[in-house]
């Protein structure tokens, strides 16, 4: 009978040994408490016999060895035999790893004289992963306990009311998978997590924040952070109850006076776009978002000039090449075939015939033909360039010099604009050296605005740049762009209270929302949809041309006024000229 008992109830151990150890299981059975030693040494050669032909290595420890468990690098379950419940209670569990899991088996008359005996040290081993097997040789039915600790509603403090019965072990089987559960409480019983939040965009929009101290109590918000709270407040039956931390925001190294509120447990999390640079004073959520540090730039369209229409046309030399071979070709072939020909008269008749301004000239040969026909075809083609030109001039602006590299930015010669206390962040000598030169600004806002005015350049956080791009747009169009390249790429985590039992299930928890891709959306939401859809496209207006009109443009007299100036001149000059020659016959006639 004893034998089918050991046997069965091994058969379980060996079960959970399977179920709850995932990579290379090693049972570690400790005997050292059993005063029998027949009883325990059965005890551990059975053991030790089903987990060989399960393929689970065993470990026997001496006396006072057990304590040193903590140094095993191996998925372990320490099987620990004791005779008696008294034992039990007289367990030093100081020694004990609170990571290593636990199964204390034991013989009693009856459970129920067993538990209440293992009330009295509910207070001490709550925290840990202990599971206690009480076996029953009469009906082969041996019942597992432990402690859980829960979340009272009134007093809000962790407290460990009674026993729980998890599972039992009926003829060797299992009637579930569960031994060790959660030991923390998830449910929180509409207790408050005291969250400390910092202002900055779009992790958080406190209102009026710069008139706030930190700790003081902050009623309404909203931001990317404000979200995931929400989230973390739901998943563990929570409230938040909210208080701003002053923490500047173009440099996170300078106030570090609310780290001492989540040490001395006044705040349970600190959010608000944190960073892990506080050391091993506090635990950190673990990576759930990340953002550039970016140079942007002011940009404009260029402004029509005449200059700039002529930059445009550059490839208007080849026909004054075309008149050049015209005219020299024209008077040298005169002079071959005997025509009386004036070079001068070539020239301004072949201008003329060029322009459209006068008719080709009468020809005597063939070869004349054949120039007069090249020529006729550069006079279609060169009205039709210039029309072209004039009218993608008039209507149509090219978008502006655009940069890609930081190196083609600082070497461009625009000015820029950093706050002296924060912008040495980067070690980096030429970045260093570029920093010296910059110019002074006081905030975010400043620097925007110097940016916009001076047609220059400065720095921002990714989060920070689509509502400036948005909110500065003029006719659709950006007049900040950003560029491709980053500086440096920070990631954002929130600090939790290093003692807090939330630490592991926040971490697991912001983890999946992270792999989920939940984090990124309500980091867009955060920022706006709208606000990104209008800096998307005011980004992308600004890199493509920008037309007056999209279908029959007019050309008005205004933007053609300079073609109408010129031709009044032209008359003009001409009304001066005949006045001129009238007044000379005049004389000559009369002398």
């Amino acid at each position: 009978m004893e034998a089918k008992f050991l046997n069965n109830i091994t058969k379980c151990i060996t079960f959970i040994g399977n179920s709850e150890l995932q990579f290379r299981p090693t049972v570690i059975i400790d005997t050292q408490y059993v005063k029998n030693k027949t009883k325990g040494n059965r005890f551990r050669g059975k053991l030790a016999k089903k987990l060989m032909r399960n393929g689970i290595p065993s470990l026997t420890v001496a006396e006072g060895l057990i304590s040193k468990l903590q140094d095993m690098s191996f998925n372990t379950l320490v099987v620990t035999y004791f005779e008696n419940c008294d034992d039990i209670n007289n367990l030093d569990f100081s020694n004990i790893d609170k990571d290593i899991k636990q199964l204390m088996v034991t013989f009693e008359s009856t459970s129920k004289n067993c538990i209440d005996k293992l009330q009295e040290i509910k207070n001490s081993v709550d925290k840990y992963d202990i599971t206690f097997m009480l076996l029953n040789i009469r009906d082969d039915k041996n019942k597992f306990y432990t402690f859980i600790p829960k979340m009272d509603a009134n007093t809000c403090e962790v407290v460990v009311e009674c026993y729980y019965h998890i599972n039992t072990c009926a003829n060797g089987f299992m009637q579930s998978n569960e031994v060790f559960p959660e030991k923390e409480p998830i449910n929180l019983n509409k207790c408050p997590l005291k969250i400390g939040l910092a202002a900055l965009q779009p992790f958080s929009q406190i209102n009026d924040y710069k008139s706030l101290k930190t700790y003081d109590h902050i009623n309404t918000t909203k931001g990317f952070d404000v979200d995931i709270l929400n989230i973390f407040a739901n998943y563990f039956n929570a409230t938040l109850d909210l208080f701003y931390i002053y923490r500047k925001e173009e440099n996170p190294y300078v106030n570090t006076d609310f780290i001492n509120f989540i040490i001395n447990g006044s705040l349970d999390i600190c959010a608000g776009g944190l960073y892990r640079m506080y050391g091993d004073a506090v635990a950190y959520s673990g990576l759930y978002a990340r953002q550039a540090i970016l140079w942007i730039y002011a940009v404009k369209r260029d402004e029509r000039s005449w200059a700039t229409l002529l930059d445009d046309m550059h490839d208007i030399y080849m026909f004054f090449v075309f008149y050049a071979s015209y005219s020299i070709s024209w008077y040298l072939i005169c002079k071959f075939d005997g025509d009386p020909v004036s070079f001068i008269d070539t020239l301004l008749y072949g201008w003329g015939a060029l322009v459209g301004g006068t008719a080709l000239k009468e020809v005597t040969s063939l070869k004349q033909k054949i120039l007069n026909l090249g020529l006729f075809i550069m006079r279609i083609y060169l009205s039709a360039y210039i029309s072209i030109h004039l009218y993608s001039f008039l209507t149509i602006k090219e978008p502006p010099d655009m940069f890609i590299t930081d190196d083609e930015l600082m070497d461009s010669g625009r000015v820029a604009f950093l706050e002296t206390s924060t912008k040495y962040f980067v070690d980096d000598e030429r970045y260093l050296e570029f920093g010296n030169t910059t110019v002074e600004c006081v905030s975010f806002k400043d620097c925007i605005e110097k940016t916009l005015q001076q047609n220059g350049m400065t720095m921002v956080l990714q989060g920070n740049f689509f509502q400036f791009q948005s909110d500065t747009a003029i006719n659709g169009e950006a007049r900040m762009m950003k560029l491709p390249e980053h500086v440096l790429t920070v990631y954002n985590e929130m600090l939790i209270r290093k003692d807090s039992p939330l630490v592991d299930d926040l971490q697991k928890l912001l983890q999946n929302l992270f792999e989920a891709g939940i984090t990124e959306a309500l980091y867009k939401k955060a920022i706006g949809l709208l606000v990104m859809e209008k800096s998307t496209r005011a980004h992308s207006n600004m890199l493509s041309h920008s037309y007056s009109c999209q279908s029959g443009c007019t050309i008005t007299v205004e933007q053609f006024a300079v073609i109408f100036y010129a031709y009044s001149f032209g008359c003009i000059l001409s009304c001066v000229v005949f006045a001129l020659e009238l007044y000379s016959r005049g004389r000559h006639v009369l002398a």
